[in-house]
């Protein structure tokens, strides 16, 4: 035998991939800056794309990739909380399509206002459950109203819009199909393959980097859609307002509960999904309506990455 000992430990196989997956979810936003500003600039790649459905595909890989994160017993664990999950769902359905459609009265071309329009009726967005994680939230209760929110989303969207006046190149149903195809169907089969084969800490770090990677695709082509004129200096106005009205919204439904519990109802009622609101856009009114959700994206990851950045208070030794 050569040398006085064993050889030394080999890194364990899935840490570079690890390292990776972090490495992508802590320039998130940077990376969406220079990807979005890629998009704005070179618009032609990215138009190409969604007019082949492009949107959609990023989106339905990018929710397969969410259900692939939950579990069912996360889902199954928010028995105890479920009148207050109820009532926040009851009243973020109702209330922030409302919002998005005063905020969008501050836009004058009508595609772009029904794009701002389809903010109102996007679920939670996906990453609220990782960051009500890391903000030392109840992450079940926040998983609960992610999956509950995009059901609700994928059934009610084309009626709601329909109400709300929003031009639609599909009808209610055909929207709802679209919906289910890109959105419902891949979130079951994430969640089911899920519970059928829990993945590894390798498989886990692939699952993460390939969520990155859906999602930056997607703004990009969404990006794409933007032209610079002082028509989106009125959508930036809006986004922000629904923003802040959103977020003030989840503040007062957290209201009196549990601090843990609290910033799971915080999160996904104040942050939604851009991409699946960027997916109803495109589907219900063609790739130019996702515009705005390109601006609402920006908006919603810096929002995140301060919230990310939030550690709960320690107590007074």
């Amino acid at each position: 035998m050569r040398g006085d000992g064993p050889p030394p430990a080999r890194p364990a196989a899935g840490w570079n991939a690890g390292s990776a997956a972090d490495a992508a979810e802590r320039f998130l936003l940077p990376l969406a800056v220079v990807v979005a500003a890629a998009g704005i600039a070179a618009p032609g790649p990215g138009r190409a794309l969604s007019r082949h459905d492009g949107i959609g595909a990023a989106l339905a890989v990018l929710v397969f990739a969410t259900g692939l994160t939950l579990r069912a017993a996360d889902l199954a664990a928010v028995r105890t909380a479920w009148r207050r999950v109820t009532v926040v769902l009851l009243v973020s359905t109702v209330a922030l399509p409302g919002l998005a459609w005063s905020a969008s009265q501050l836009i004058g071309d009508p595609v772009l206002r029904s794009g701002m329009q389809a903010v109102g009726v996007a679920p939670a967005e996906v990453a609220t459950v990782a960051l009500c994680t890391i903000a030392g939230g109840d992450a079940a209760v926040c998983a609960v109203l992610l999956v509950a929110s995009t059901l609700l989303a994928v059934v009610l969207a084309g009626p709601v819009l329909t109400l709300l006046g929003a031009p639609l190149t599909l009808s209610a149903a055909g929207l709802l199909g679209a919906l289910l195809l890109v959105v419902a169907l891949p979130l079951a089969a994430g969640v089911g393959l899920r519970a059928a084969w829990p993945p590894g800490a390798r498989a886990g770090a692939g699952i993460r980097i390939a969520t990155v990677a859906a999602l930056l695709v997607l703004l990009w082509q969404v990006a794409s859609q933007i032209r610079l004129d002082t028509a989106y200096l009125r959508v930036l106005s809006a986004m922000a307002a629904f923003l802040a009205g959103s977020l003030l919204l989840g503040w007062l439904l957290s209201a009196r509960l549990p601090a843990g519990q609290a910033t799971a109802v915080r999160l996904p009622v104040g942050l939604r999904d851009f991409a699946v609101a960027a997916g109803i856009a495109a589907a219900a009114a063609g790739p130019a309506a996702a515009a705005p959700l390109g601006v609402y994206g920006v908006l919603v990851l810096l929002a995140g990455s301060a919230i990310s950045q939030a550690r709960p208070a320690r107590p007074p030794q």
